[in-house]
């Protein structure tokens, strides 16, 4: 870890002035210092040139424009109180907006929109009026940065907008809030979007104790590729077996309710008041519940110049449902980590295997006698809510989102339909039960407007669910399937109407047709490349990682799986659009 002293910062600028008194003029601008933590009692630093705020940057490359003016003359700032004060009066929601309709809200009202994200990325799509300030460039920007009006940050999926955030807090940027949802839940909600780049609006910077903003500066204009994350399950145990510390940053309560095994519990508001139990000479890696906490932590401690702190983004949730139960690791997940296990490669073998009829039973005549011949299980995969209101006699209810935490209602040694409203959900429960194992389960495509628009009989009372023995599945694919359903987004990744993919494909979204070579070579969407489902695993390279993909089939039920399988392995940019060809077709869509 970087311990940089505050005297050496004296020493550069003492430095600075005598050059600048040899050469007769104005002192040449100083670098930014790097980031210090601070001594127990701070020494007064004369006044440094605060960070130009330039214009936020096409490539990544430094700022290079001439220092701003002159910041007031004050004493070298406190790091660790500045830093303490920040944590320990983090308001209730911990400064975030997590709902869309909240954020939709904050933007009606004025809020001005920050996405911390690379330019390529923001390029390819952003939510519409958000101005472009990478992280790494976020301390230089300043005068981009409004300090009388609400401020909205957002990223990909929360984490860099977290450390954005404690940034800007620390420098008093009290108006400042993150979006932890970020992109992929903008974007995967079907909410508009936008590639034309906006102009930063132009404000006086607030001034900053220039020790305070170097400090700040050093920590996120040097932050490397990865952004201190440890993405995936997987990378955790590594780091842990490596000899890391975990810090759980959540509230006592949740800490006691379940943990990871040997995680020292540190509230995120009590962090910086308890530095003295952080060591300095091994790696440490914080974690919240679903990683925004987490983030916000990583900032602070790498702002008082923690180097070997990284943070965990899935969260507890996340290490919990690869490993089963909280504490010690179960011997079989041990033993998946240090295997040669592919996500990829499995999904394949379930991909390719798929059977005429795509596990699907499309018409109500014959889903009504697979009923009455086969004794299904039916489980209805909408919301509570929607369940309540009328459901096909004898489902149970298992809303998709909480599919993997219920896998103990949900028997592997008898058949199973899950449906929901029109088939989108059902799809991406068919596909996430068939890649961890479950060959029993089928789709009713129709769903229950299907159902309920043919008059079928309906029940509006709950079905109480039998507990059966669960069904052993590798932890790692496990880890990966719930890691995908817990975070769908509102609108399940779905572009509903023609209109809606027609906006996708203008604002430079690839489609893609998962039908047959047979199907395709009829007619298609203009534009689209064909990657038969079962094949879709095989050509992972053909989809493109750096533009929205929506996926289509015939009438919607090809595409709800594919949309599942492609997150699954790891493709957080796609949407399925369930109308289909057909749809699109009938509305005089451009095809080929």
């Amino acid at each position: 870890m970087s311990k940089r002293l505050v005297p050496v910062i004296s020493l550069f600028v003492v430095l600075a002035l005598v050059l600048g008194a040899c050469g007769g003029g104005s002192a040449a601008p100083t670098a930014a210092p790097a980031a210090v933590l601070a001594a127990d009692t701070p020494t007064p630093v004369p006044p440094t040139e605060a960070p130009a705020a330039t214009e936020a940057p096409v490539a990544e490359a430094p700022a290079t424009e001439a220092p701003a003016e002159e910041a007031p003359a004050a004493e070298g700032a406190d790091l660790t109180a500045v830093v303490g004060d920040f944590a320990a009066g983090i308001p209730e929601g911990w400064m975030n907006t997590g709902k869309i309709d909240d954020v939709k809200a904050a933007i009606d009202a004025g809020a001005y929109v920050i996405d911390v994200r690379e330019t390529s990325e923001y390029e390819a799509g952003h939510i519409p009026g958000a101005v472009n300030i990478p992280v790494r460039t976020l301390a230089q920007n300043l005068d981009k940065v409004p300090a009388d009006q609400p401020v909205l940050i957002y990223c990909a999926s929360g984490h860099r907008a977290g450390m954005a955030t404690a940034a800007l807090r620390e420098l008093g940027y009290d108006n400042v809030k993150a979006f932890s949802g970020g992109w992929k839940a903008w974007s995967g909600a079907n909410e508009e979007a936008s590639t034309e780049a906006v102009e930063p609006g132009s404000f006086t910077a607030k001034e900053v104790d220039p020790a305070l903003l170097a400090a700040v500066d050093g920590f996120l204009a040097n932050i490397p590729e990865g952004y201190y994350s440890l993405g995936t399950v997987e990378k955790l145990q590594e780091a842990v077996d490596a000899g890391a510390v975990l810090i759980d940053v959540r509230e006592e309560g949740e800490f006691a309710e379940g943990a990871i095994a040997g995680a020292v519990n540190i509230p995120l508001r009590t962090l910086i008041a308890n530095l003295d139990q952080i060591p300095t000479d091994k790696p440490v890696v914080t974690y919240c519940a679903s990683g925004y906490r987490s983030a916000l932590a990583n900032g602070m401690l790498h702002t008082l110049g923690y180097d070997n702190v990284r943070s965990f983004p899935p969260g507890y949730g996340a290490w919990e449902a690869a490993q089963g139960e909280s504490g010690e690791v179960p011997a079989e997940v041990a033993a998946a980590v240090a295997s040669d296990f592919d996500i990829v490669t499995a999904v394949d073998e379930w991909l390719s295997a798929i059977p005429e009829g795509y596990l699907a039973v499309g018409k109500i005549d014959a889903f009504k006698d697979a009923i009455e011949n086969t004794q299904p299980l039916l489980i209805d995969v909408r919301e509570e809510s929607e369940y309540a209101e009328g459901h096909i006699p004898g489902a149970i209810n298992i809303p998709l989102r909480t599919l993997t935490a219920n896998l103990d209602k949900i028997p592997a040694d008898k058949p199973v339909f899950v449906y929901c409203a029109s088939g989108l959900r059902a799809g991406t429960a068919l596909a996430s039960l068939g890649v961890l194992g479950y060959d029993n389960v089928k789709s009713f495509p129709p769903g229950w407007k299907g159902w309920s628009g043919a008059n079928e009989p309906a029940e509006t009372e709950p079905v109480t669910a039998e507990t059966v023995t669960p069904k052993e599945v590798d932890p790692e694919m496990l880890a990966a399937v719930d890691e995908f359903l817990v975070n769908i987004p509102e609108g399940y990744y779905s572009l509903g109407t023609v209109e809606k993919m027609q906006e996708a494909l203008d604002a430079g979204a690839q489609p893609l047709d998962v039908r047959e070579a047979s199907e395709f070579d009829q007619g298609h969407i203009a534009g689209a490349p064909n990657i038969p489902i079962r094949t879709l695993a095989q050509n992972l390279d053909s989809i493109p990682t750096d533009k929205p993909v929506v996926v289509y089939c015939a009438s919607g039920h090809r595409a709800a799986i594919s949309n599942a399988a492609l997150h699954i392995m790891g493709l957080d940019n796609v949407r399925a659009f369930p109308p289909g060809y057909g749809a699109w077709e009938s509305a005089g869509g451009a095809t080929e």
